[in-house]
């Protein structure tokens, strides 16, 4: 089974809506899922914080702010 990390925020709009995105295909598909908050790690923070949201599946990082469906199910598939 894959293992997905959306890397983002609480009160980032777009990371909800690629968690929603995520839950779309997690119908379709099974995957681990893990959301991360960047802001609890300085190094995550600085690595992602202008970026977010980032989905990483299997250790790297395959979507990057803009998240869709057609983009997920690719990755996973």
């Amino acid at each position: 089974m894959k293992r997905v990390v959306l890397y983002g925020a609480p009160n980032c709009h777009l990371c909800q809506v690629a968690q929603q995105k995520l839950a779309r295909v997690r119908r379709f598909v099974a995957f681990h899922l893990e959301v991360v908050d960047v802001r609890a790690d300085p190094e995550l923070a600085a690595r992602y914080g202008t970026t977010i949201p980032v989905v990483n599946v299997d250790g790297r990082d395959a979507l990057v702010s803009k998240v869709t469906e057609f983009r997920l199910l690719k990755e996973l598939l």
